[in-house]
């Protein structure tokens, strides 16, 4: 009987030594998988926010452009004009320029 006692005893603590290694392997690879799928879920939350910041960052562009057409628009007039002035205009600009260097006395 009681060697039938320590043979149970045994077989019951082989079965349970069995059932921690099962727990173990099992532990580990469900610590696999869900670091697999934080990773996973890790990179499509950093995929979405790049895609975000990629739009908000062409939105701003956008607008900025939009903000700078007639800023440049008259830019661009205002230096034609400047490109397209007279002679007639060009040759008074100089005239006022000496008289004001030379002065009307001839001293500069």
């Amino acid at each position: 009987m009681a060697l039938e006692a320590i043979k149970e005893v045994k077989k019951a603590e082989s079965t349970a030594e069995e059932l921690i290694k099962d727990a173990n392997a099992k532990a580990k690879e469900m610590i696999q998988i869900a670091d697999k799928e934080a990773l996973n879920e890790y990179n499509e939350v950093l995929n979405e926010a790049k895609k975000e910041c990629e739009n908000i960052m062409n939105n701003a562009i956008q607008e900025g452009n939009k903000e700078a057409e007639p800023i440049i628009a008259k830019g661009e007039s205002e230096a034609k004009e400047i490109l397209n002035v007279s002679i007639d205009k060009k040759k008074d600009a100089m005239k006022l320029v000496i008289e004001r260097i030379v002065k009307t006395n001839g001293n500069s």
